[in-house]
């Protein structure tokens, strides 16, 4: 067990970094809870809120530091989009581009930097980084990590679930200041955007992950952990469209065919598709049960020109890849490893 941690280096409090993005009443509400349930907690942390809306006032009183970037770009070239895995049957990876066809990275970076780079100019040494949608209703996992952080230089979360490769939980982490990479610290947006070209998953979390291992003396936790102690995370899911996010074709390296993976990860009531192809020829995948999936074949990618997925009968996405150049951009962006 640890001894009853020592908060304060050079007589400053520890700070909690809450990036945020809300542009609506409900996601405001849910920073506004956050804040106003960490305010008796003001004796051992201090509270800064980097984000890309504006903060209204009430929430900006409740804290000791405030700042709003007004630049929130989305990255949708196709080179610098986030590719998800999923490893059916516990072999050879499927990742893609296609769940959500943007990538956040550069713009939670951006919050992050600038949030890391002032709590350095103002002299705290241990900072605390959580997302704003969540609910903290323990602050012991904090006061452990500050501990920790007196001899080490951060304390990061692990996600581990059937199926997925494991990840770092993005939620979550608290560093030393002193030791934090230089990457974290000072904003260059376009070596940011070359870290996630050269990436094989251009995953935030996996690229964060890396350069924290860079700093050493890492420590890492369960996410689980934080859970079980009474928070959740993840109020808001960015993905929450409607729509079944591991349901698209993909380039199998192996067979040189388009296949197409359903995956049900949220659908408790079924789900069933529609493949077109070539707007000539119809694949029909009847109700997948909640957390089962299935592989379907759809052809050579040489004799595909056009892919129409409808979703319980709405379409939910068209991909045309009629040209080489579609088919090689289709191959990079959706694909499955000849091994792993």
């Amino acid at each position: 067990m640890l001894d009853v941690p020592q908060l304060k280096i050079n007589n400053m409090k520890d700070l909690i970094l809450i990036t945020a993005y809300c542009p609506d009443n409900e996601r405001e509400n849910i920073l506004r809870k956050l804040v106003t349930s960490l305010e008796s907690h003001k004796d051992f942390f201090e509270i800064m809120v980097v984000s890309h809306t504006p903060i209204p006032l009430d929430i900006q009183t409740k804290v000791e530091y405030c700042l709003y970037d007004k630049k929130n770009e989305i990255l949708k070239d196709w080179d610098l989009l986030n590719q998800p895995w999923f490893m059916p049957g516990g072999s050879r990876r499927i990742q893609s581009s296609f769940l959500s066809k943007k990538n956040t990275h550069l713009a939670i970076w951006r919050l992050m930097i600038l949030g890391f780079s002032n709590a350095k100019n103002l002299g705290f040494s241990k900072v605390h980084h959580i997302e704003y949608d969540c609910e903290i209703n323990d602050m012991s996992e904090f006061t452990e990590n500050s501990a920790i952080l007196n001899e080490k230089n951060c304390v990061v979360y692990m996600d581990r679930q059937p199926r997925v490769a494991e990840v770092m939980f993005g939620s979550v982490q608290s560093y030393f200041i002193p030791k934090i990479h230089p990457m974290l610290i000072k904003l260059n947006e376009d070596e940011i955007k070359n870290l996630i070209r050269n990436s094989l998953t251009k995953s935030p979390e996996g690229l964060l992950q890396n350069l924290i291992d860079e700093m050493g003396d890492v420590v890492y936790k369960d996410r689980d952990v934080l859970e079980l102690k009474g928070n959740t995370f993840g109020v808001i899911n960015s993905q929450a469209l409607g729509i079944n996010p591991w349901s698209l074709p993909y380039y199998d390296r192996m067979s040189d065919n388009v296949d197409f993976i359903v995956w049900n990860t949220n659908k408790p009531e079924g789900v069933d598709y529609k493949i077109i192809i070539n707007d000539e020829r119809l694949i029909y995948i009847p109700e997948l049960h909640l957390d089962n999936w299935r592989i379907f074949g759809i052809g050579k990618i040489e004799e595909i020109n056009s892919i129409i997925v409808i979703e319980n009968n709405k379409i939910r996405d068209t991909f045309n890849i009629e040209s080489q150049e579609e088919k090689d951009i289709f191959k990079k962006m959706s694909f499955r490893v000849i091994e792993d």
